[in-house]
């Protein structure tokens, strides 16, 4: 057990940690989308629904006529800015392809706003189950394959190590290998639930590739009858009723009024208008959801025969499928408020930690036998342990350095990020071991430090401005990096300090006594 503990946690470490922290990092995407987009206006004062409602649709109607969908997004605590979308249908003769646009309304004069093209929070959040690089089928699959080895290293772990939670409350400081164990044993129980939950659910959230083959033989093969499965096992029931307004009468507004009237309690958050200029044109109008997991409500207004009928999705046909829905709403943490997302991003944090304690303790177990190739696996442990804040670091510098108007200016951020992470791993390989943590260390302290004075050289938004104009997104992300950037200078002294004890790996200080 002990064996299987050890090297399903090993066999994809790297991976593993790799996917915690850009998974992490995705429960805040919606504050990265904002500081990623400086241009932004905000909503510093409360304004009236159908006034965001007239002034949208005004700036839809000149930009958007033949759009297939409107959206009109509210602003929220987490968003708080007025947005509007719609999709551009394809167009042979005029060469225009299917695409989404978007844009952000000056909340003083219901100007559209054209913001810098970014890969965004999203992308970045994508990253921990789709690699980017690789063809969509095979990030799922070893994205897959990696959870269900971190799964089986979590229920072995829990075996082998009898007195686990005794453990938890026992740290032996300046022990060497022992401290360390000590150090993951904590980073492990702490929020153990979490990684528990989080592991199994991603894996059921993969299991339509991973069980790919599964379906084929029951169902039918190919993308089409894949699609047909998932649209059937997760129907919704759907309550639907009329109301007493002429269906002449049925408008964006109308809908607005009607839904609100039905929902007092509960801020909208979207508007939509769904299959424009067809006859089954529809109203949507989405709030938030104040209770359990669910992060919204839907309803949907529609024309039926004179009369104007409501739809409102009451929860899944199949257990199978609330089940599921569980599990995504629980992985995604939508539905969580600030302190709960906060919760859930250091559980994520301490996942990775414990990745990394792993990482470390599977080196030093085996440092006595001064290899090369576990001298090559201690630095890349250096590499991808601090290389991939490091990489996320130079992502957001990128959004603020390249040129606004650079030609894939989106995907160039992302280029960014991994050819920071390359050059880490090339550089920890080329140092010598007693220094490579130790330098790394530093590199990521000054590499977050510098970001709010990057984003103040060249954006309007310093620290000072942020706090005058109440933009406590933009505030807080400079703060979170000046916080990561502390830490990291803080971890860097220590090593200094103990650098000359172990010149075999300044992470770790042997005693005398071993382990």
């Amino acid at each position: 057990m002990s064996w299987l503990h050890t090297w399903s946690g090993f066999a994809f470490a790297w991976l593993l940690f790799f996917i915690f922290v850009t998974g992490t990092v995705g429960y805040f995407e919606n504050e990265i989308d904002r500081w990623m987009k400086p241009e932004i206006a905000i909503v510093n004062e409360p304004i009236d629904d159908l006034t965001i409602l007239k002034t949208a649709q005004q700036q839809l109607t000149t930009h958007a006529a033949d759009g297939a969908q409107w959206y009109i997004s509210y602003p929220s605590a987490r968003d708080p800015y007025i947005d509007i979308s719609w999709l551009q249908p394809a167009n042979k003769e005029t060469g225009t392809r299917r695409q989404w646009h978007e844009k952000n309304l000056a909340p003083s004069t219901g100007e559209l706003i054209t913001t810098r093209e970014t890969s965004g929070g999203e992308t970045l959040y994508r990253l921990h189950y789709n690699l980017h690089y690789v063809p969509i089928f095979v990030g799922y699959l070893v994205t897959s394959l990696a959870t269900m080895l971190m799964l089986i290293g979590l229920v072995t772990g829990v075996i082998i190590h009898k007195k686990i939670f005794i453990e938890f409350f026992t740290f032996r400081a300046n022990k060497g290998l022992r401290s360390w164990l000590d150090i993951h044993n904590i980073f492990s129980v702490l929020p153990l639930p979490f990684h528990l939950m989080i592991t199994y659910s991603g894996l059921v959230l993969l299991m339509g590739v991973s069980f790919a083959p599964v379906v084929d033989a029951t169902y039918g093969e190919g993308q089409k009858m894949h699609r047909q499965l998932y649209d059937e096992t997760q129907a919704e029931n759907i309550t639907t009723q009329f109301i007493a307004l002429p269906a002449a009468n049925l408008s964006l507004e109308t809908a607005l009024i009607d839904a609100k009237s039905r929902f007092k309690d509960q801020a909208v958050n979207y508007l939509g208008v769904v299959d424009r200029n067809t006859e089954q044109s529809g109203f949507e109008v989405w709030f938030d959801a104040q209770q359990g997991i669910e992060f919204a409500t839907l309803i949907t207004y529609r024309a039926v025969g004179g009369q104007v009928q409501i739809e409102q999705a009451t929860g899944k046909k199949y257990s199978a499928a609330e089940v599921y829905d569980v599990l995504e709403h629980l992985h995604e943490g939508l539905f969580a408020d600030i302190y709960l997302r906060w919760l859930y991003f250091l559980s994520g944090l301490l996942g990775a930690g414990m990745i990394a304690t792993g990482m470390i303790i599977w080196v030093q177990k085996r440092k006595k036998q001064q290899s090369r190739f576990i001298n090559v696996i201690d630095k890349l442990n250096a590499a991808v342990v601090v290389g991939l804040p490091i990489a996320i670091a130079a992502y957001f510098w990128a959004n603020r350095l390249l040129p606004i108007e650079m030609v894939s200016r989106a995907q160039w951020e992302m280029h960014s990020l991994f050819i920071v992470f390359a050059l880490c791993c090339c550089f920890c390989l080329a140092r010598v071991a007693e220094k490579v943590w130790q330098n790394m260390l530093w590199l990521a302290a000054a590499a977050y430090a510098l970001i709010p004075l990057v984003n103040m050289l060249t954006t309007k938004h310093s620290m000072l401005a942020s706090l005058h104009n109440n933009d406590w997104l933009m505030l807080g992300f400079d703060l979170t990096m000046l916080l990561f950037a502390g830490g990291f200078a803080v971890a860097a002294v220590v090593l200094q300090k103990r650098s000359g004890i172990d010149a075999s790996n300044p992470l770790i200080k042997q005693t005398a006594k071993g382990v």
